[in-house]
């Protein structure tokens, strides 16, 4: 019985933790999967947005910077960041996608 709350004490204890850890390969998986050099930028926006993602392009116009916050509750939050460049040929035209380091904060 003892082993049994004990076990059901630390999954307690894994929730209010927050089940959100840095996987820096599993997130540049997942881009390279969610969106790919050569698709439309448009397109490319829709499917980040559908995964969460908040995109804002930059004064320049070449780079869209987007960012989806992961919340960890006794642990503070992360960013994850993804910077999608255009085509050189296109401006419609996704050219280049860099998976930035995740940052996060401590609380």
């Amino acid at each position: 019985m003892r082993k049994l709350l004990m076990l059901a004490l630390a999954g307690l204890v894994a929730q209010l933790a927050g089940c959100y850890t840095v996987n820096q390969a599993a997130l540049g998986n997942f881009v390279t999967q969610t969106v790919q050099p050569g698709m439309p930028l448009d397109q490319a926006l829709v499917r980040m947005r559908a995964e969460g993602f908040f995109c804002s392009t930059s004064t320049a116009g070449s780079v869209t910077i987007c960012t989806r916050n992961q919340e960890r509750l006794l642990r503070g939050s992360c960013v994850e960041r993804v910077d999608l460049m255009r085509s050189a040929t296109s401006t419609q035209t996704l050219g280049a996608i860099e998976v930035m380091e995740t940052r996060c904060t401590k609380m």
